[in-house]
């Protein structure tokens, strides 16, 4: 006979002969053995059973909750957009999308808790899966039930309506009873983005990747209003005089002369901020602050090479460098030195910027020092401060007086509460994105808070990206080397053309220039000799134009339009490559310079350029 589990090759052997006693005993142990052995296996078998049944139930229940929860997290993200441009423009309304937003991640973070998914983290193949979800979901909920609403709130309390100045005063505790929710919830939407961006990608299945990717993408958007609010209420009551009178410089720049964050300071405005109350107490053209015989500041080596002495010795040279906040701190300390007092604050505003706001008060009128009324609109104050003034006022110093009495016509309507709160903020953030205002502050902690973003006008070569990645950044500046007031007439622009993307994650491009003379030679001369300066009758518009590569990276060839090399400047500032070269422009002409630049290693994002705001109102 054959034996169980032995085979048939044991189907011929003879066992052996044993005394019957002896066999009786051996078949009753045999018997026995078989009898444990075949409880064992049906044990094992129902053990087994019950594994597969109850792993096969584990597996479909956290299938089924799973894609509840992630049908949940993709309402949720879609409804994340609606909510932050909500809280930003309309936060009243934004209750009922914040109120679907919760709905949907506490069904997902319910769908995704319990002991079961806590077994099933643990289950091998699945448990990735089952333990990213929970991450992601959990996360969210916690921010659509706690951060959010104190978000809301947030916003709520400092709308532009709220904010708006009553009696020419802005409420400051409104903004500093909301500060410490608006910074906890900024902290707590940046350590959401590190918790679903520390969830590792790879081995989860696709839909739920591409579900975290989303809701990553969509709070890294949320955080650019979470981090400007927590910004805002830090920086502004202390810059308005919440803790004492705070001393402010207002350059108001003026593009028909370039300089490289606009133009020459054609007036400075200085204001003193306290408690909220805005109050102008002195005004001066660059006449007023003179010649200074050495650089108020010391120079270092490269600022002398390309920018020369004068920066540091007039006030219309000060910008010479497209760093603002080197600017601030030239134009703060000829102001010290020679008119007095103690700036510990310096914003810059163009005519373009100030007509935007124009429209957000309405016509504007003031009193010229001839006694006549002047009014700005939001068509033409730009053209009036830009080009027509100079014609209206032959004497240069009424032309900076009458610069100055604009400027401050259009702060005070500000300040006074005459203006559209929602239309002044708009026209505000459009400005700081065009390069046309920014802000720098003397006290160190405020400055850091300001550094990284628009308002800082920093030099900067490279530009971190929603995606985690780095931009490269470009900037090309013009400097006028003329005394006249032409850049009215240039027009600007440029391109990006031929971008490869090398191995070591650099990029290589080609920056092409155009610069336009929009003055027709019939013209030149019909202008007054302040406007074409000291080339009088001649109407060429001369710059020095300055192109900054990217960090660790380099200009590596110049040519024109017919392909021909063209020689530059080669120096380091900042830290930043920049090639420097005149560039002089004839009516009716057009001058293109081509820029071969390679970037330093691993900046994969889109190519980011920065230029010098023109006269452009569009």
């Amino acid at each position: 006979m054959a034996h169980e589990g032995w085979g048939n090759d044991w189907q011929g052997v003879t066992p052996p002969h044993a005394p019957p006693r002896a066999k009786s005993s051996a078949r009753q142990a045999s018997e026995r053995r078989r009898q444990s052995r075949r409880r064992v296996w049906k044990g094992a078998g129902i053990t087994a059973g019950a594994v597969v049944l109850g792993v096969g139930a584990l597996g479909g229940w956290v299938a089924f909750d799973a894609l509840a929860a992630r049908t949940a997290l993709e309402e949720a993200a879609a409804a994340i957009p609606r909510l932050e441009q909500q809280l930003r423009t309309s936060p009243d309304e934004a209750q009922g999308d914040l109120a679907a937003l919760q709905a949907n991640t506490a069904e997902a973070a319910a769908r995704t808790s319990g002991p079961l998914w806590t077994l099933a983290a643990h289950v091998p193949v699945v448990g990735d899966d089952v333990a990213a979800l929970t991450t992601i979901t959990q996360t969210v909920d916690r921010l659509a039930q706690d951060v959010l609403p104190r978000m809301s709130a947030a916003a709520q309390a400092v709308t532009p309506e709220r904010l708006a100045p009553q009696d020419g005063r802005i409420d400051l505790a409104a903004i500093q009873d909301v500060r410490s929710d608006v910074v906890a919830a900024d902290l707590a939407v940046g350590s959401a983005i590190e918790q679903i961006g520390g969830v590792a990608r790879d081995g989860l299945l696709a839909p739920l990747a591409d579900a975290a990717d989303l809701l990553h993408e969509q709070l890294v958007t949320v955080r650019m209003t979470t981090a400007t609010a927590a910004r805002a209420v830090e920086l502004l009551p202390p810059m308005l005089g919440a803790d004492g009178p705070r001393e402010w410089l207002i350059l108001a720049q003026n593009n028909a002369q370039q300089r490289a964050t606009g133009g020459i300071p054609g007036a400075v405005l200085q204001v003193v901020a306290d408690d909220g109350v805005v109050e102008f107490t002195g005004k001066a053209s660059t006449a007023d602050t003179g010649v200074f015989a050495t650089p108020v500041l010391p120079l270092t080596d490269t600022e002398h090479a390309l920018f020369g002495a004068g920066m540091g010795r007039w006030m219309q040279n000060v910008n010479f460098t497209p760093h603002f906040p080197r600017t601030a701190e030239l134009a703060s300390e000829m102001w010290r030195q020679r008119l007095g007092g103690d700036p510990r604050g310096v914003l810059s505003i163009d005519p373009v910027a100030l007509q935007s706001l124009v429209g957000a008060t309405g016509p504007i009128t003031f009193e010229d020092p001839f006694g006549e009324q002047i009014t700005l609109t939001d068509q033409s104050t730009a053209e009036f401060l830009l080009h027509t003034i100079y014609a209206k006022y032959v004497v240069p110093d009424d032309q900076d007086e009458v610069f100055a009495l604009a400027a401050e016509a259009v702060f005070g309507a500000l300040t006074e509460g005459d203006a559209d709160g929602g239309l002044a903020l708009a026209a505000l953030v459009e400005a700081a994105d065009q390069g046309r205002l920014m802000v720098w502050s003397a006290d160190d902690a405020e400055q850091e808070l300001l550094a990284g973003t628009v308002l800082s006008g920093e030099l900067r070569g490279t530009l971190p990206t929603l995606d985690g990645n780095v931009s490269p950044k470009v900037g090309a500046f013009l400097n006028m080397t003329t005394s006249g007031k032409l850049g009215f007439f240039l027009d600007t622009a440029y391109e990006v053309e031929d971008v490869t993307l090398r191995p070591d994650g650099s990029q290589e491009f080609t920056l092409r220039l155009r610069l336009t003379n929009l003055l027709d030679a019939s013209e030149v001369p019909g202008l007054p000799d302040y406007v074409t300066g000291n080339t009088p009758g001649e109407g060429t518009i001369r710059n020095n134009l300055l192109v900054y590569a990217p960090a660790n990276g380099a200009v590596t060839g110049v040519t024109n339009a017919e392909g021909e090399q063209l020689t530059v400047l080669a120096q380091i500032h900042d830290g930043l490559p920049v090639a420097a070269r005149t560039v002089a422009v004839a009516p009716g002409e057009t001058e293109e310079l081509r820029f071969r630049i390679v970037s330093g290693r691993e900046q994969r994002g889109d190519v980011q350029v920065r230029m010098t705001p023109g006269v452009a109102t569009s």
